[in-house]
């Protein structure tokens, strides 16, 4: 059953996330068919974790199907061509009604409204007659749990392939289980791939990590699967030899990527520290109008990286969403790689923001537009406030 009235914490002590890996554990041995379900308008971590799930599931001879009504961006087909080798079913009607599965499993997703789904899943998911396993690293002001209760793997960590990298490992440690399911190897080319993936992507390739804890796990993880991808990689394949490879593929625009970038880019400012991109309603919309809106997204992400990196200290971009998609407004922020001891959190802390969350080195908040009587009075007292945090 869906939670709705509780907000996400962190486990407070290690012996309690491992009981809980204990219990999804023993849901995933006893059960046969699984569901896999992520967030509206999906990003790398969400549908890296996706994929990453039903391989893990694999590895236990289970049934696995993925929802994403979404298009999968050309950049991740590859996740998509893994699902395809391995015959995972990734279904993208919205009207399908599935068969009763065992397990609903929910991935990298904030809160119950977010979950992609259509009615037919929902009823199920709703019902209360399935365990819903849940996988996920937002522990923002309005994350509320989406699992069921006992089978919430929620952390602070970076990424929820993070989290998913932290069940393998303790299941590789589980000799008993290893041996009584066949399993010889978990961490296969296919899986490291799938988690390097959301893991790169949702760091930004370790570059909006700032805490010493985050680096650290960012580092003993990606060096270990690294070693897998290149042990595995074979001459003139065309496959990923290291994390390069994957982090360019997701850098990469399309001629229709460029030309929305460039011209986002027109719309660019620079003050003291912050570079700034404000759509208003009329440009944001037209925008809106002329492309899909996951493609939007992908390049205003892009955008605000290369305003971080262009100003030495911040990138900040701002639009609105169409009606049709919510009546908010859409903020990003993200530091600069050479900028340390910076926590843009605190931003959503002095503006009192429920609705956002991210890492110390990138946040993203929304405000309802009836809310902003004047964006750009707005935007200018945000970057006033990031000025106040600049060594």
């Amino acid at each position: 059953m869906i939670e709705t009235d509780h907000r996400k914490y962190p486990f407070k002590t290690l012996p309690e996330r491992q009981r809980a890996i204990d219990r999804i554990l023993r849901v995933i041995m006893d059960r046969s068919d699984f569901l896999l379900l992520g967030h509206e308008l999906p990003d790398e971590d969400c549908i890296s974790s996706l994929v990453s799930m039903a391989l893990i599931l694999l590895k236990f001879r289970k049934n696995v199907t993925i929802y994403i009504k979404e298009s999968v961006p050309d950049q991740l087909a590859y996740l998509m061509n893994i699902c395809s080798y391995n015959g995972i079913p990734v279904i993208r009607d919205p009207e399908w009604a599935p068969e009763r599965p065992d397990v609903i499993c929910i991935l990298d997703t904030p809160k119950p409204d977010m979950v992609e789904m259509g009615d037919a899943i929902r009823r199920l998911a709703e019902s209360g007659r399935y365990p819903v396993i849940e996988f996920d690293h937002h522990l923002s002001a309005d994350a509320t749990w989406c699992g069921s209760e006992g089978l919430r793997l929620v952390d602070r960590v970076t990424s929820t392939c993070e989290l998913l990298a932290i069940f393998t490992l303790k299941v590789c440690r589980r000799d008993d289980v290893m041996k009584t399911h066949g399993i010889t190897e978990m961490f296969s080319r296919n899986l490291v791939l799938s988690m390097l993936t959301g893991i790169i992507g949702d760091t930004g390739f370790g570059l909006t990590l700032k805490r010493g804890r985050d680096v650290f796990f960012y580092n003993f993880l990606t060096n270990r699967f690294a070693q897998v991808l290149r042990k595995s990689f074979r001459k003139n394949s065309g496959n990923y030899s290291n994390m390069d490879d994957i982090f360019k593929s997701l850098q990469s625009l399309t001629v229709e990527e460029k030309d929305l970038y460039q011209s986002f880019l027109e719309h660019s400012h620079f003050s003291k520290s912050v570079g700034y991109l404000i759509l208003n309603e009329e440009e944001s919309w037209n925008y809106l109008n002329r492309v899909d809106y996951s493609l939007f997204v992908k390049v205003i992400k892009s955008a605000t990286d290369f305003l971080a990196e262009k100003s030495g200290t911040f990138g900040l971009t701002v639009y609105y969403d169409k009606p049709d998609v919510s009546a908010l407004v859409q903020f990003r922020i993200r530091v600069s790689r050479d900028v340390s001891g910076i926590d843009l959190r605190v931003i959503l802390l002095d503006l009192e923001i429920t609705d956002g969350g991210g890492h110390p080195g990138a946040i993203g908040f929304r405000v309802p537009s009836n809310q902003i009587d004047d964006l750009h009075g707005f935007v200018a007292n945000l970057c006033q406030r990031l000025e106040d945090l600049t060594p």
